[in-house]
């Protein structure tokens, strides 16, 4: 996992405005992170500081940590930053089915009906 948190973090110390650039101690253990990578450090000796720095995002409230499955960038003009992501779903929520949408219509063969799109928010 850690080359995963190594490149989430790239990621977010790219975002001036996101908390691993505005928290102080968030800020300060990510840089030292970066600075020992830049100086060649293994990225196995890095796993315990890494694993720091995620519960110190966790515990402040920044759902995001450093998990690969949670991290998202931020585009212009895209709201209040919460992402919409929608999906084709099973017609009458039975089973954990989805789909991604596309021209083509997608139906469910055990209830011969169309999957319906779903709207997720990150």
């Amino acid at each position: 996992m850690t080359a995963d948190q190594l490149a989430v973090l790239c990621r977010r110390l790219a975002d001036d405005t996101d908390a691993v650039r505005t928290s102080p101690e968030a800020g300060a253990l990510a840089e030292s992170i970066a600075c020992r990578v830049r100086d060649g450090t293994p990225l196995d000796e890095l796993g315990d500081d890494l694993d720091a720095l995620e519960m110190l995002l966790l515990r402040a409230g920044h759902a995001a940590g450093l998990s690969p499955a949670r991290s998202y960038a931020r585009f212009p003009g895209a709201g209040d930053g919460h992402r919409v992501l929608e999906v084709l779903a099973c017609p009458t929520g039975v089973c954990a089915r989805v789909e991604a949408p596309g021209a083509e219509p997608v139906f469910c063969v055990a209830l011969r009906q169309p999957m319906v799109v779903t709207r997720l928010r990150s």
